[in-house]
């Protein structure tokens, strides 16, 4: 009897699931990301892994969410926060966010992922002076939004 092996890089796709169901459970990512992330894995494969083919062929927003949550046992939540983060900085750049929603997105994102405690305060402190400059109490988008940037550029990507 032949033991049934997998292709599956453990620390590296577990992270990467783990980094595409918080982005699609919060909002952060299209429902279709994590589809076309398991497509392109099992297309660089000899033996894809059957948990990827999950991904892949999930038919639904819940059936994505199941299927990458069956991969993140050895996932480094931490760097899917990261990934978030940065991937959250992208969105806001581009205009596709607010920086209300960035800032509330990115404590939600700290909070998921376990990031550590002064991260999710970061944007906790930055979602407080939006309330105050919403109300004219205190602060300028201008100055509201490059420290909003800062914050995210501080704690996104990889460590170091």
């Amino acid at each position: 009897m032949t033991m049934h092996t997998t292709s599956l890089d453990v620390a590296e796709d577990a992270t990467a699931c783990a980094f595409f169901q918080v982005g699609l459970a919060l909002g952060v990512l299209r429902e279709d990301a994590s589809r076309e992330w398991a497509y392109a894995r099992i297309e660089a494969r000899d033996t894809p892994a059957i948990e990827i083919i999950e991904i892949a062929t999930a038919r639904d927003r819940n059936a994505a969410l199941e299927a990458l949550q069956a991969v993140t046992a050895h996932a480094d939540w931490q760097a899917a926060g990261r990934w978030l983060l940065e991937e959250l900085l992208a969105q806001f750049q581009s205009g596709q966010r607010s920086a209300l929603d960035t800032s509330r997105a990115a404590m939600q994102v700290a909070r998921a992922t376990q990031l550590p405690e002064d991260v999710y305060y970061a944007f906790d402190g930055l979602d407080d002076e939006l309330v105050l400059l919403a109300n004219g109490i205190y602060g300028t988008v201008a100055g509201i939004d490059a420290a909003l940037v800062d914050a995210l550029k501080q704690h996104a990507g990889s460590v170091g």
